[in-house]
């Protein structure tokens, strides 16, 4: 069970998540198991394609507890389409991922960005 420190867009009550590993790349991040809230997630390493920097504010890390690049994984939500190369990225809100201390955030961009959305494969 991972504590969100900095709320998950849309579900600013929840205070807790599960986070099932898929694989590599892939998790899912479950809400609410009885009711079936969940939603898919990509690690930003799949993502090469899309790949860009952005700039993390001072106070998101300490609530974080971030110090170093290698405390935390960065992770974008994802639309599931059908074929699942068409499933939708949205790169202005990456999901920070401290395994260590198991806290989970939502950060906004703040930063200019190539592009707002991607696809899995582009």
């Amino acid at each position: 069970m991972y504590e969100i420190t900095i709320p998950l867009l849309g579900f600013d009550e929840t205070k807790n998540v599960k986070l099932e590993k898929l694989d590599d790349y892939f998790s899912t991040l479950i809400l609410d198991k009885e009711n079936l809230i969940n939603f898919t997630i990509v690690n930003i390493k799949y993502l090469q394609h899309a790949a860009f920097d952005f700039n993390i504010e001072d106070e998101i890390l300490e609530k974080m507890h971030i110090r170093a690049r290698e405390d935390f994984d960065i992770y974008f939500s994802v639309v599931l389409q059908d074929p699942i190369e068409k499933s939708i990225v949205n790169l202005v809100a990456p999901i920070l991922i401290n395994k260590r201390h198991n806290l989970i955030g939502q950060y906004i961009i703040k930063d200019k960005i190539p592009k707002l959305f991607t696809n899995l494969r582009e």
